[in-house]
């Protein structure tokens, strides 16, 4: 076994990488509760039992690979269709199963990366090397699907110290933030969301990928001592704006469909992101609308949204993390930046078409400050 010699500082004491230990919890297919294995190991360790050296798991049925929780599980009494089956079998009521009362704590995170450009990815992993932060990176099973566009892959990152499902939330979301644009699936953010180890289609084989590099372990404690609001600067400048109109009890659902009708719902994180936004500004009452902008999407988008992409199980995991009326100027900072696009390139090339018209309009009707400062006269 080879022997980093990787160091990380907490509280004046020193953690070689050598010394990290992770668990796992190993599932027979996503739809399996009760794991099959689980194991405790290093960094090395953890690694090839996820990606093994000889290659990625390749089978044309997504639901035969197998999953895992970055976690030891606890017996606990059994929920739901588990403990049903165990009923109705004479089994033992308490036991370990993949459930937010089973998980203990975890020394990663698991963060997925789905459907960004590739030189979206190789800025994010070349950041994470710069920073020299030990990582493990595979792509995920859909890799390489011509009708699922941009990279997806798995993202491993060892942690110092364990943390419970709760910091586990915010240290996710705090390192997406702090690393990767912010571009990480943030419904995928939670400790008992089992993911698949390294697998791939026959048919795109090829695409199927795998780095793993040595460095410091990062800090759990920085990591959630780090708010993710620090990189909304953009939506606090327009917060003041919509703080005396915006918040859970006021839901303009007809304003926020215009909204929306400038935002593009095809790309995996601006339909995550606008999930988030809607939720956390208006609650559960602005799923609906939420829904009727995702159906816009694009016929083969829309044929990826099933199973732990189904659109109410997004709308669930998602993870209201930001102020009401912070989510609510970022969800119209982006309608705004959108529109402003539009209007900028009518004035550039002096074609004011109707889509370039209605933009102004929009800029005109809800943002009237910014329409004044940077058109006025222009048109």
């Amino acid at each position: 076994m080879l022997t980093f010699h990787w160091l990380t500082y907490i509280g004046g004491m020193v953690m070689e990488l050598i010394d990290w230990q992770g668990h796992l919890a190993i599932f027979n297919g996503n739809k399996n509760t009760r794991p099959i294995e689980e194991i405790k190991g290093g960094f090395e360790d953890i690694s090839e039992r996820l990606a093994p050296s000889a290659g990625p798991m390749v089978s044309s049925d997504k639901q035969a690979i197998k999953y895992f929780l970055p976690t030891q599980l606890k017996k606990a009494p059994l929920i739901g269709e588990t403990k049903k089956y165990a009923e109705q079998n004479g089994h033992p009521l308490i036991g370990k199963q993949r459930s937010a009362s089973h998980v203990t704590t975890a020394n990663m995170l698991v963060l997925d990366i789905d459907g960004l450009p590739k030189e979206d990815v190789k800025i994010c992993l070349k950041k994470l090397k710069s920073k020299d932060l030990a990582f493990l990176v595979f792509s995920s099973f859909s890799n390489g699907n011509p009708e699922k566009k941009g990279v997806r892959c798995r993202l491993i990152i060892p942690v110092d110290t364990p943390i419970d499902s709760n910091d586990y939330k915010k240290a996710a979301n705090a390192f997406s933030s702090l690393y990767l644009s912010g571009q990480a699936d943030k419904s995928g953010a939670t400790l008992c969301q089992q993911q698949g180890i390294w697998a791939t289609h026959p048919k795109w084989k090829k695409k199927a990928f795998k780095i793993m590099s040595p460095g410091s372990v990062t800090s759990s404690l920085e990591l959630i001592a780090k708010s993710p609001l620090r990189n909304f600067l953009e939506a606090k400048k327009v917060q003041n704006t919509f703080k005396s109109t915006l918040c859970h009890e006021i839901f303009n659902a007809t304003r926020v469909r215009l909204a929306l009708r400038w935002i593009d719902p095809n790309p995996y994180k601006s339909w995550v992101d606008t999930a988030i936004f809607l939720k956390a500004a208006f609650g559960d009452e602005a799923y609906g609308v939420w829904l009727e902008w995702s159906n816009s999407a694009y016929k083969y988008i829309k044929l990826g949204n099933t199973a732990n992409y189904a659109p109410d199980v997004v709308w669930d995991n998602c993870d209201p993390f930001l102020s009401p009326d912070m989510a609510a100027g970022a969800l119209f900072l982006k309608a705004r930046d959108e529109t402003d696009k539009v209007a900028q390139r009518a004035v550039d090339t002096s074609n004011w078409d109707r889509r370039a018209q209605d933009a102004i309009g929009y800029l005109m009707a809800h943002h009237s400050t910014f329409f004044h400062d940077n058109y006025e006269g222009k048109k």
